[in-house]
C-alpha cells in the first residue's frame, strides 16, 4: 500500500482502530489528540510492556484531558476533574503521572513518530537533493491546521512549554538526522556552519513560522505557509548544499 497519498489525505482515519498509531479526529465533541497507545507500549512504572488495562487507562486520561480542554483554559483544569471525567481513581492516576503536564507530555510523544512518516513520504526534485530535508513540513502544516483551536488553547496556556519542547524534540530528531545524512552524503567538513546550526535554524524557524500562523487572525492555507518556509529556508539550504558548494 502507498502510504504517501494516504497520509496526505488522514490515512489514520482509513485504518482500523487496531492500525492507528493516533487519533486526531472529532468524536461526540471529544477531542482526541493524543496516541491510541496499542503495540509496543512501555508502563512508566514497571519498565514492562502495559497491559490492555493499563492502555485503557491512559487512553481515557489522555482523552479526559483533552476533551477538558476544549472546554476551559488548562491553568484551571485539576487533576481531580481529569479523574471524574475518566472515572479513574486518583491512586491510578498517581501510579502513571506526577501531574497533569506530565499526562500531556506523554500524549504529545506521538508527534515523533508523525514527522517520521511524513518525512518518509516526501521526495526531493531531481538536482536538489538537500530539499528533501524540509519534507516534513506540508503534511505537518495540514495535520496541524485542523487542531488549530485545540493548539492555539494549548500554546496560550501555561501548557505552552510542554508543548514547545515536545514539538522542538520531535522536529529535532527527524530534522537533524536529515542533516547529517546531507552532511554526509556531500562529505562536507566541519566549518562555521555546523550541523547542529543547520538543525537549530531550520527547527526554530519552522517553530515560529508555526507560532504565528496558529496565532494569525485569517491564516493562509497550509500550502501557502508550507510555500513560505520553504522561501525562507531554502535559498539557505541551496547555499550549504547546493552543487556549486560540493566538497571535492
Amino acid at each position: 500500500m502507498d502510504m504517501c497519498p494516504l497520509f496526505r489525505l488522514r490515512y489514520a482515519e482509513r485504518l482500523t482502530e487496531e492500525q492507528r498509531g493516533w487519533d486526531c479526529s472529532f468524536v461526540n465533541k471529544t477531542v482526541w489528540f493524543f496516541p491510541k497507545l496499542a503495540g509496543a507500549r512501555w508502563s512508566l512504572v514497571s519498565g514492562k510492556k502495559a497491559d490492555r488495562r493499563v492502555q485503557r487507562t491512559q487512553r481515557l486520561l489522555h482523552q479526559a484531558l483533552m476533551s477538558s480542554i476544549v472546554e476551559k483554559r488548562y491553568e484551571s483544569i485539576t487533576v481531580q476533574e481529569i479523574l471524574d471525567r475518566a472515572d479513574v481513581g486518583r491512586s491510578t492516576f498517581y501510579m502513571h503521572y506526577r501531574d497533569k503536564d506530565e499526562l500531556l507530555a506523554d500524549g504529545l510523544q506521538h508527534l515523533k513518530g508523525l514527522l517520521i512518516s511524513a518525512q518518509s513520504c516526501s521526495a526531493a526534485p531531481p538536482g536538489r537533493p538537500y530539499e528533501k530535508i524540509i519534507g516534513f513540513s506540508l503534511a505537518i502544516f495540514e495535520h496541524l491546521a485542523a487542531r488549530r483551536e485545540l493548539l492555539r488553547a494549548l500554546l496560550g496556556s501555561s501548557a505552552e512549554p510542554v508543548v514547545r519542547r515536545a514539538i522542538h524534540s520531535a522536529l529535532t530528531a527527524v530534522v537533524g538526522q536529515e542533516v547529517e545524512k546531507e552532511f554526509q552524503r556531500r562529505k562536507r567538513k566541519a566549518g562555521p556552519v555546523s550541523r547542529e546550526l543547520v538543525t537549530h535554524f531550520l527547527v526554530s524557524t519552522y517553530i515560529s513560522m508555526l507560532t504565528w500562523w496558529l496565532n494569525s487572525k485569517n491564516p493562509s492555507p497550509p500550502k501557502d505557509i508550507d510555500a513560505a518556509y520553504g522561501q525562507l529556508v531554502l535559498p539557505c539550504l541551496a547555499s550549504i548544499f547546493g552543487e556549486q558548494h560540493i566538497q571535492k
